[in-house]
């Protein structure tokens, strides 16, 4: 190995290793949960409005017309994580991301909405998004494993809990407007199962891969 390369090595392993990182770092975001989710926003090609803008709509919605429960709130939040992980497939990579510390419902609504969002439904408003028409062209039909999703979840109960993310997600809000993660502090308090140990330190089979998203750094 060159020298350049074990210079680069070590100057990695000493960030990971920096006061304020690390396992007593984790630990302490334990007594605030929201900051639980700063890791996948951060370190990830995910635009903080992509969730939260979703998350906020959804919020608007669930207050001032009662239409929308909190599970369906936080799933909405959550619902791009995925992306921290890996791009293509991020409903399913993002479902298993959270697993372990939520609901089954949010983890379901999280994995079909990927499916969902090409199929449009005018029965609750959704229209097929204008920019995956640029994205991927007029004739473009999803792959089979996506038909088979989609099929799949418009005929299960929660159905309209994976629709919702769509309807709200970022090409339905002003990207331009502020967000904040504070109004999702109490939901994610009580929806979202925090280890004690800290993420990336319980026993999930999860745990490795919010290590990475926590420290993705480490040269090792």
């Amino acid at each position: 190995m060159n020298d350049e390369r074990q210079e680069t090595l070590r100057k990695s392993a000493a960030r990971s290793h920096a006061p304020g990182r690390g396992a007593d770092n984790r630990n302490a975001c334990a007594t605030d949960a929201v900051r639980y989710f700063q890791p996948a926003i951060k370190h990830a090609e995910v635009r903080p409005a992509d969730c939260g803008g979703t998350a906020l709509r959804a919020v608007r919605i669930e207050c001032s017309e009662s239409r929308m429960d909190e599970e369906t709130v936080l799933a909405c939040l959550l619902h791009d994580v995925g992306l921290a992980v890996v791009r293509p497939d991020h409903g399913w990579w993002g479902a298993q991301l959270v697993e372990p510390y939520v609901s089954e419902k949010v983890s379901w609504a999280i994995r079909y909405h990927q499916a969902l969002r090409y199929y449009a439904d005018e029965s609750v408003g959704y229209e097929y998004p204008q920019m995956y028409v640029k994205m991927f062209g007029e004739d473009y039909r999803p792959p089979e494993y996506i038909a088979a999703a989609h099929e799949h979840a418009r005929n299960h109960r929660w159905y309209m809990h994976a629709r919702n993310i769509t309807l709200f997600d970022d090409y339905s809000f002003d990207k331009a407007a502020s967000w904040s993660l504070e109004p999702f502090t109490d939901i994610v308090g009580r929806h979202f199962r925090q280890p004690k140990e800290g993420l990336g330190n319980d026993a999930s089979a999860t745990a490795h891969m919010w290590r990475t998203l926590i420290d993705p750094s480490k040269p090792l």
